[in-house]
């Protein structure tokens, strides 16, 4: 069987015609046109991981529009004569094109162009091409200095002959002028008299118009003419040379054109296929050197293009190389087989699959036999020309070849039939990777019981349709009376048909009904049981979900313990570098003890105060993990708090309430020896987002209450408080300076700010 029948069969131009609908050019179409599997499982894999670098440039970056822009044919003329302007023209424009695409690459990876695209720029005949050619498709004036030279005589001198006629149309002449604009007829300058005109000047005619008037070339510009026509042709020769030259660099550079045709055809079939894929779900493909084909939720690409509620369908031949494939007509049989054959197919040819998992082996090649083989011409029926075809795949099969068989042994007699799928598919196996769908049931219950995999298409008895799901292990029925309800066939039909099937029932029949229905009782208790494991799996979350709760407030606990030890020692080294520099001796014998008396205050009673239960109302204001904010919600053991204009929610029991009088924390200190009073703020032990937030408060309250001196105590530690508080007062408006305390104030752990 020839793989061009194959492509037929699995419909796999028609993919490639929905590809191509994204393709922007004339090298994209070719390089579509010449995409078919290779079956290198090393070329695949590399392919695939080449795919997936530029579908990740096109999801970050977008893909490239590209220009439709020729050139082979041109490069073709070039070896037959000298190419025009406008065809060097349109060459250039296809190099600039690829320098575009290749600073887009630069600008973002540069690696995928250097790897997967490169080009090879013929730099000298860009450079060529931009100086002689200007962005209208004509020779510059300034392609050569000659041609300057030439084009500014020319210039010059149809001023001067444009000046004589006018200066001739402006004296006694005009009584004779047609007309007073300046004609050029012949590659001659003339003017349009009337007939009269040779009694007011001497001239050649040369040429006459439509309304009788003659088309004068005076003899005053006579010489000039003659002198302009030959630097036009002098012009002229210089083009020829310059487009000769330019030509024979596209010549030269003939090779590196055609390289660079064909990878921009490279890039727009890459794009297409991203812009093919772009909406439907990608998978990772893993490749083995074993013959096996694994898919999960993998669609049909035509028909997942055509129709968005495509099924999807899992395909399972990674532990077994062989599966029989039953159920109703209609079901989905023939779409699976396709689908297996086009997955394979599009694997070996970097075409992007529809699926959310795929694992594929190593294919040599893939035979397909699917509908009607019949064949009027040479006298064959459908039976025959199936066998025909079965025949020659068996003279063309290898080991890691794939095989699918729609409806094996059908056209015949079903005992026949029966007998010849079975002697088929008995040859096929250990030969070959092979999916066969058939309606011959005893044929598929004798496989079965010989460890042949089975997979049926489900079908909904109640609504008479089928509902495209693949069962694995089982067995499914044809159910053709059923289907003769869904096209309104005659009653009359559908009960003599019945009547027969019951009449005629054979044992076999009857078994497998009882079959059928002990395997839906056991369907339904799966489905029980997975509701149960759901259940289970719920209930284990939320046990999961109360003990991470558990194990955070513990962790909060201990975080706040951990500030508060932090905070005492701060406290500690403050009072120590005071001692040094004081020498007070019984002032720090004070401190220290009050020092002492906070640190068994803090490890002595915490629990104890932790234990405390305390009672909330919604609108409580509340401290959370060192923050204060308002219960919104209190539901159970649970609040949901407001923080700062953010929600949180936290256990009631890592909650404790405000002070009301938070005000009254600032301590008033009267400081005899510089006569001022203060309001301090201490910061020590905080967090810096956290100390940052609380000074921004504590300035605002300042203004309110028009203090304008303050003392901010934030120790010395490791500088980070430091130099937050100094960060944010030199840039607060109404701040008006800021200074370290003097060493009886804090020194270096204080900071005195003053306000405007």
């Amino acid at each position: 069987m020839a793989m061009r029948d194959v492509f037929k069969t699995l419909e796999y131009d028609k993919l490639k015609d929905i590809i191509g609908k994204f393709i922007q050019t004339t090298y994209g179409k070719k390089a579509l046109s010449n995409l078919k599997p290779v079956f290198d499982i090393q070329k695949a894999q590399y392919e695939f991981e080449m795919l997936k670098e530029f579908f990740d440039y096109f999801y970050r970056w977008g893909t490239i529009p590209l220009d439709d822009i020729y050139i082979s044919q041109l490069i073709k003329d070039s070896f037959a004569g000298r190419l025009t302007e406008k065809e060097l023209f349109l060459i250039g424009n296809f190099l600039g094109m690829i320098k575009e695409i290749e600073k887009e690459f630069k600008e973002h990876d540069s690696d995928i162009c250097e790897k997967y695209i490169v080009f090879d720029f013929p730099q000298e005949l860009f450079d060529e091409i931009i100086k002689a050619i200007d962005d209208h498709g004509f020779v510059k004036d300034t392609a050569t200095s000659y041609l300057f030279e030439i084009r500014t005589q020319i210039k010059q001198l149809k001023e001067e002959i444009s000046r004589t006629l006018k200066n001739l149309m402006h004296s006694r002449m005009r009584e004779v002028i047609a007309d007073t604009a300046i004609f050029l007829k012949r590659s001659r300058y003339t003017i349009l008299t009337k007939a009269n005109f040779k009694e007011y000047i001497n001239g050649r005619i040369i040429d006459i118009s439509k309304s009788g008037g003659f088309f004068v070339e005076p003899d005053a510009i006579y010489p000039k003419n003659n002198e302009l026509e030959e630097l036009i042709l002098k012009e002229e020769a210089e083009k020829r040379r310059i487009l000769t030259a330019l030509t024979e660099l596209i010549r030269k550079h003939s090779s590196r054109l055609m390289h660079n045709e064909k990878r921009i055809g490279f890039l727009d079939l890459q794009i297409a296929k991203f812009e093919y894929s772009k909406d439907f779900e990608q998978p990772d493909i893993v490749f083995s050197n074993k013959p096996i084909l694994y898919a999960k939720n993998i669609k049909h690409p035509i028909l997942a293009h055509i129709k968005q509620d495509t099924k999807s369908v899992d395909i399972e031949l990674k532990k077994d190389s062989k599966l029989i494939i039953t159920g109703p007509n209609t079901g989905g049989k023939t779409v699976f087989l396709k689908t297996v054959g086009l997955c394979v197919l599009c694997a070996f040819s970097n075409i992007p699959l529809i699926a959310s998992k795929v694992e594929i082996g190593k294919f040599s090649s893939v035979f397909a036999i699917i509908g009607d083989e019949q064949n009027i011409l040479e006298s064959l029926s459908s039976f025959s020309a199936k066998m025909i075809a079965v025949k020659n795949i068996f003279n063309s099969l290898e080991k890691n070849s794939l095989v699918l068989l729609d409806e094996i042994g059908s056209g015949t007699s079903p005992d026949e039939g029966e007998a010849v799928a079975y002697s088929i598919i008995k040859n096929l196996t250990d030969r070959c990777v092979f999916v066969v769908t058939t309606h011959y049931k005893k044929l598929a219950h004798i496989l079965a019981s010989k460890q042949y995999p089975t997979a049926a298409f489900e079908f909904d008895k109640e609504t008479l349709k089928p509902t495209y799901r693949l069962k694995y292990s089982q067995i499914g029925q044809s159910y053709a009376r059923e289907i003769l309800q869904t096209l309104n066939m005659p009653k009359k039909i559908i009960e003599d048909a019945d009547e027969f099937y019951k009449n005629n029932e054979t044992q076999f029949s009857k078994l497998e009904t009882e079959l059928e229905n002990e395997l839906v009782r056991l369907q339904n208790k799966s489905e029980e049981l997975d509701k149960l494991k759901i259940q289970y799996e719920n209930l284990t979350k939320q046990i999961e979900q109360e003990k991470n709760i558990i194990i955070e407030n513990l962790k909060q606990q201990e975080e706040i313990k951990k500030r508060q030890y932090e905070e005492i020692i701060d406290e500690l080294k403050l009072e120590l570098s005071n001692l040094l520099k004081e020498k007070n001796v019984s002032q720090a014998h004070k401190k220290l003890n009050k020092i002492k008396q906070k640190a068994q205050d803090i490890f002595n009673k915490t629990e104890t105060k932790a234990n405390l239960q305390e009672t909330f109302n919604v609108s409580d204001r509340v401290i959370f993990n060192s923050m204060e904010g308002t219960i919104l919600k209190i539901k159970g053991k649970k609040a949901t708090i407001e923080i700062n204009g953010k929600v949180f929610e936290a256990q009631l029991s890592s909650l404790k309430k405000a002070k009301q009088e938070k005000k009254q924390e600032k301590k008033i200190l009267v400081q005899s020896q510089n006569k001022f009073s203060s309001i301090e703020l201490n910061i020590i032990g905080k967090r810096r987002d956290e100390a940052e937030l609380e000074l921004m408060r504590f300035i605002d309250s300042l203004i309110t209450d028009s203090i304008k001196t303050a003392r901010i105590i934030h120790g010395i530690g490791s500088g980070i408080l430091r130099s937050m508080v100094h960060e944010t007062l030199k840039n607060h408006p109404y701040v008006k300076s800021f200074h370290t305390a003097h060493p009886n104030e804090g020194g270096d752990g204080a900071t005195i700010v003053e306000l405007k």
